[in-house]
């Protein structure tokens, strides 16, 4: 879709229909395949599967609770899916041209620009670690993962000082709040059809939910 504002609203859709029920998981992973790039929609598969083990350990602990932890499971799976593509897809731009969209130059402005802001920073973050683990294997190719536990804290920390840095800049320079700003979004003819497929999807998920309620 090259619409941001149907993207998000989307994924937001998306991501609820899923959450409520197997059954609106299901479409959601039917919609996902025929409307992204499939794997190339995740920005790592390493890192995709790495977050499925941490969600099915969780899984195993809610079902030994006697929860219904494969349920959970199949739904995080879906949810992780469409949140790995929300993250390739929406751009700082995205946000703040949004959020200024929905709430004006005034508050809108100042929350696309703390988003924006987030989602570079967590991208950056992204792009050092992979840096650093090049690095690593470079110097050693049998390097474990318990030596990236201190590469990761340091980038962490940097990233908070350098965020730091970047809210003192704006200041200086005599931002306060709000901004000038006239939104403008790319449109498409196909853009409508995964548009009206999610709020069809969630409105089944809705109407079709019962354990929830």
């Amino acid at each position: 879709m090259q619409d941001a504002r149907l993207r998000l609203f989307s994924i937001f859709l998306l991501s609820l229909s899923a959450f409520i029920n197997l059954a609106g998981a299901g479409m959601v992973f039917i919609w996902w395949l025929l409307f992204t790039d499939r794997q190339r929609s995740l920005p790592s598969l390493k890192l995709y599967l790495g977050v499925l083990i941490l969600t099915a350990a969780a899984a195993s602990f809610m079902q030994i609770k006697s929860l219904d932890g494969i349920s959970y499971f199949i739904r995080m799976i879906v949810i992780l899916l469409i949140a790995f593509w929300a993250y390739m897809e929406i751009s700082s731009r995205d946000l703040l041209n949004i959020m200024t969209w929905l709430f004006g130059e005034k508050y809108g402005f100042e929350m696309g620009l703390i988003s924006g802001i987030a989602l570079n920073r967590i991208k950056l973050i992204s792009e050092d670690y992979c840096r650093a683990k090049t690095a690593f294997c470079m110097k050693n190719p049998t390097v474990r993962w318990r030596e990236f536990i201190p590469v990761i804290g340091n980038i962490f920390i940097w990233s908070l000082r350098e965020t730091t840095e970047q809210g003192k800049i704006l200041a200086i320079r005599g931002y306060t709040k709000g901004g000038c700003l006239c939104p403008l979004f790319s449109r498409s003819k196909k853009d409508a059809i995964p548009a009206f497929l999610s709020i069809g999807i969630f409105l089944f998920s809705f109407l079709s939910l019962e354990t929830y309620l």
